[in-house]
């Protein structure tokens, strides 16, 4: 198998596809992006972006990263709360 980076011979890649030399420094830019997009968007409540989310990084300079987004029922056809229509 051939890693997807350095595609350099591999007898085991990660679920990624990345050798282990490449895993590491990998995983720690995912970890630091996941960080810095927690720090400039997270609202606890509102926005919330965990620590194993995923990353989507092209050429451009910026990523996207995967966040959870509370949406509020109230007023809408999902309402929840008895007694209450819309």
């Amino acid at each position: 198998m051939l890693c997807s980076k350095c595609h350099q011979s591999a007898d085991g890649l990660t679920d990624i596809g990345l050798c282990a030399d490449c895993h590491t420094p990998a995983e720690e830019r995912r970890a630091g992006i996941i960080a810095l997009a927690r720090q400039r968007h997270q609202q606890e409540g509102l926005v919330e972006i965990d620590p194993n989310a995923r990353v989507s990084e092209g050429n451009d300079n910026g990523c996207y990263v995967q966040a959870w987004v509370w949406v509020e029922f109230a007023g809408t056809r999902f309402n929840k709360a008895k007694g209450e229509t819309t």
